[in-house]
């Protein structure tokens, strides 16, 4: 990069974009957030709405060498998904294709785009997509829009983020939803636990993506971004419980829209490694202690 970087972040608002922004505060980096809801500091703008024009205007204007997407829905109609994860990339590909070729860009994907594995094995970047349901479909196709952008030239990197936990988790996680029910009324209700999933931390995952966005080499088109370590979610659960200290029932419903869906997923992160030397540094105890210490206010 050149090393007077000027960097975007769409989703500014959200869990993973706010910790990237305070990231790029901290580290001095000139950088303006963008988010579809009114939120200090960050401009309002919704990707999926708003007139070709005025983003073309916002892009023009600002003239980025980095953009970075994290705008995404994980729950809603199939119809909300596909604004959110799929006409969203397109739209802002149209006008950094018109407005800033030269920038890198970098979408927060999903580990949801490669489905399910055997258990007790790790899913690299050549694994085959195979989402399950329409969240994992509609982020598999923003991803596919990046990469078709990136074969035809442009500096794009897909990071297909495992699940991400960590302080302010909101209640669309698995960690953000088991802490609300602890606090509000000593119910656990967030459906199927009897899943793996590989659980990085917010942190840890930012570091990963100013890392792919500062990085001075070009990258393969897509990178992981975990621990390698699964955990199964019933013990992610009953660790938070036991940091509660109070009694508490635990409700499995595996019909709720919060069910976590393919039994396995474990993240392969040798790639990311050997292109960046990025590793997670936040272990799982210290995440869910730290997520539970964030609500003690509440």
């Amino acid at each position: 990069m050149t090393g007077t970087e000027r960097v975007m972040v769409f989703g500014a608002g959200g869990f993973l974009g706010a910790r990237i922004c305070a990231l790029l505060d901290d580290r001095g980096v000139e950088y303006r957030g963008l988010s579809r809801t009114r939120s200090e500091p960050y401009r309002r703008c919704d990707l999926a709405a708003m007139h070709p024009y005025a983003l073309d205007t916002q892009i023009g204007m600002y003239k980025p060498t980095v953009v970075i997407n994290a705008v995404g829905a994980t729950l809603g109609e199939p119809a909300e998904l596909v604004r959110a994860n799929v006409i969203a990339v397109e739209a802002l590909l149209a006008s950094l294709r018109d407005n800033a070729g030269h920038a890198r860009f970098v979408q927060l994907g999903s580990a949801a785009e490669y489905g399910g594995a055997p258990h007790g094995t790790s899913l690299d970047e050549q694994t085959v997509p195979r989402p399950l349901g329409p969240y994992g479909l509609t982020k598999l196709a923003g991803s596919e829009l990046v990469l078709r952008a990136q074969r035809g030239g442009a500096d794009a990197v897909v990071l297909r983020i495992f699940d991400v936990i960590g302080p302010g988790a909101p209640a669309s996680t698995l960690t953000g939803r088991v802490i609300q029910d602890l606090r509000a009324r000593h119910l656990i209700e967030v459906g199927s636990l009897d899943v793996w999933r590989d659980f990085v931390d917010v942190r840890d995952a930012a570091e990963a993506v100013l890392a792919v966005a500062l990085a001075d080499a070009t990258l393969p088109p897509v990178l992981n971004v975990g621990t390698g370590r699964a955990t199964l979610a019933r013990d992610v659960a009953g660790q938070l419980f036991e940091l509660s200290g109070q009694p508490a029932t635990i409700v499995d419903d595996a019909d709720q829209e919060t069910a976590l869906g393919a039994p396995w997923q474990q993240a392969d992160t040798t790639l990311i490694g050997e292109q960046l030397g990025w590793s997670p540094k936040i272990a799982l105890d210290q995440s869910l202690a730290d997520s539970w210490a964030a609500t003690s206010g509440q």
